[in-house]
């Protein structure tokens, strides 16, 4: 059989609401700017992995991957970081294939909480500037 004469298959879209439309643009946007604001204190190669997964819409490994590294490495975040990140946590329905999104609380307990101007003055002097 000819590939003309072959019936066309077609697969019917599935069709997403506003609502829906709007979640998954909040979840990117949100997931990403998060991200480019931990972007200096996490390492080149998970840096580039997790933009990759957000680049191809995979907010959960995005995501369960950036508390994998905060809680892992006790990276230091502000409350407005946490804050965020409990954001987007919140998000997910679906969480019980994540190892650590599916624990929400527990990622929150063990994030290593700084004041902002803490953080700051930790990004200055870890470049090498002194008052």
């Amino acid at each position: 059989m000819e590939s003309s004469e072959r019936p066309r298959r077609t697969r019917e879209r599935r069709r997403r609401t506003q609502e829906q439309i709007d979640r998954i643009n909040k979840l990117n946007k949100e997931s990403r700017g998060l991200l480019e604001r931990l972007a200096d204190r996490l390492p080149p190669e998970t840096l580039a992995q997790y933009r990759t997964y957000s680049d191809v819409g995979e907010w959960g490994e995005l995501v369960d991957g950036l508390c994998a590294s905060l809680v892992k490495r006790q990276i230091s975040v502000t409350p407005a970081e946490r804050d965020s990140l409990a954001e987007l946590m919140a998000m997910f329905s679906n969480r019980q294939d994540y190892v650590y999104l599916s624990n929400p609380e527990r990622v929150l307990s063990q994030l290593a909480v700084v004041p902002a101007y803490v953080q700051q003055n930790a990004w200055w002097l870890a470049r090498g500037w002194r008052q």
